[in-house]
């Protein structure tokens, strides 16, 4: 695994291209994300035809602690387990759709989030599953629960435990690494933890060892769900802390990435809404875990993305509206803005100008109506929609940072944000949470 930078900032915007044997990906760019070992609601030949689909597949860990010993008997890597084509993987040890619901890091092992709850994996564990899957690359342990809401208020302890322990989780992991060839044989991708306190970030970074990595993941980061500077904390709660955990993290890059050896690509977990894509990779990010079409799709949620060729800062019509909410659709369509609607929705397609396969063939009406009767098709012409324009962004992304105008793509950007209460509605029933299913006793005994 190679990264070739293309431009030589530090900690400005970067452009590179990411080599795992003959496939690349172009930075800034993101993962291809997958669940369950495919992408969500697609199978692959369907998927095989999105443009710009990227070669490297981002997969969660508790996919492969779930399927430890079947993996073993398989012998022949994740990739061909998963049937993901001529593409990498790379294993993430969270999925960052799905936080965890209590904090359960220790000195010795970290959790991860599977569908039959919490799997406890010590650094042993954690290096027979990377072993078991061969992966193209993997991301080290960390302690990475500073970023879930329960650690929003979280004091300089805590995160100074996170350093810590990510640096303990790192020391056993090189150790095994000299033991085993096989393992030595994996990039690893190192992991730096810290929460949002400026101090313990630069301290991890001091104490890495950057020779062993061919990457950097920047994890651990609470990020506010708005656009505001959440309320951390008032009068005596703060009277009696010296610290808690809210800088926000687009305060602490600049510094970060300064220190950061520009030879290897950079990924920042929890980072997903379109603008502050564009601000991270402002101040020097390489990559992104991809998981937006997935998080719209599972809302039935249809982004509505103008391009960036279009875009005109005094004359776009389309993002007339500060709010964002023309930048996509909710199905299904509410009758209301139906009747009062200028446009026809039974012969309009979800955007007039996309040239994917779910505009070209189907219409708003239809798609609706798929999601009115929860059918599978409803929810797969959406993730084709949505991974078209998710795609299109970073193209239109990679075009402003190589003409040096990613202000500019950042205004643009602006009214993309989608609201949070939107996408925690589950309406596929997909999720892992046990809060989703629409199970009661009753139906149960009925069965």
């Amino acid at each position: 695994m190679r990264f070739q930078l293309q431009s030589k900032a530090v900690s400005a915007s970067r452009l590179g291209k990411l080599l795992v044997s003959d496939l690349s990906t172009d930075t800034p760019g993101c993962f291809l994300y997958t669940r369950y070992g495919s992408v969500p609601f697609l199978p692959p030949d369907v998927y095989e035809c999105i443009r710009s689909l990227p070669n490297m597949a981002f997969v969660p860990m508790f996919y492969i602690a779930e399927r430890k010993y079947v993996l073993k008997k398989f012998h022949r890597g994740l990739v061909s387990f998963c049937g993901l084509g001529p593409r990498a993987a790379m294993i993430f040890q969270t999925d960052p759709v799905d936080p965890a619901p209590i904090c359960a890091s220790d000195k010795c092992s970290v959790p991860v989030w599977a569908t039959g709850g919490r799997i406890q994996l010590s650094v042993e564990e954690y290096i027979e599953c990377v072993l078991a899957s061969l992966p193209s690359a993997f991301q080290a342990p960390v302690d990475n629960e500073t970023a879930l809401p329960v650690s929003k208020k979280a004091g300089r302890k805590r995160c100074g435990n996170s350093v810590i322990r990510t640096g303990r989780y790192m020391e056993l992991l090189l150790q095994e690494k000299q033991k085993n060839a096989n393992l030595a044989k994996i990039p690893i991708w190192v992991s730096l933890a810290g929460g949002n306190d400026l101090q313990w970030r630069l301290s991890a970074i001091k104490n890495m060892d950057f020779s062993v990595a061919s990457g950097i993941i920047l994890d651990g980061f609470f990020i506010p769900t708005s656009d505001e500077r959440d309320d951390y904390g008032t009068g005596e709660e703060l009277e009696n802390k010296t610290y808690v955990n809210r800088s926000h993290w687009f305060d602490l890059l600049p510094e970060i990435c300064q220190q950061l050896p520009p030879h290897l690509p950079r990924f920042l977990a929890g980072v997903w809404q379109p603008r502050d894509i564009a601000i991270a990779t402002k101040l020097g990010i390489d990559l992104f875990d991809g998981s937006l079409p997935y998080r719209l799709t599972r809302s039935a949620i249809a982004w509505i993305y103008p391009g960036w060729s279009d875009y005109d800062n005094k004359h776009d019509a389309v993002y007339k509206s500060s709010n964002g909410r023309h930048s996509f659709l909710v199905f299904p369509l509410d009758e209301a803005n139906i009747t009062n609607s200028t446009e026809t929705p039974y012969t309009s397609p979800i955007q007039a100008d996309c040239d994917c396969f779910a505009c070209l063939r189907h219409t708003q009406g239809y798609i609706s109506h798929l999601h009115v009767a929860k059918e599978m098709l409803g929810p797969m012409l959406l993730m084709i929609h949505n991974s078209h324009q998710y795609y299109r962004f970073f193209e239109d992304l990679r075009l402003a940072a190589s003409t040096d105008r990613l202000d500019d793509f950042i205004q643009f950007a602006q009214p993309m944000r989608f609201p949070c209460e939107l996408l925690a509605v589950d309406k596929t029933n997909e999720s892992k949470g046990v809060n989703d299913s629409t199970l009661d006793d009753a139906t149960l005994n009925a069965s």
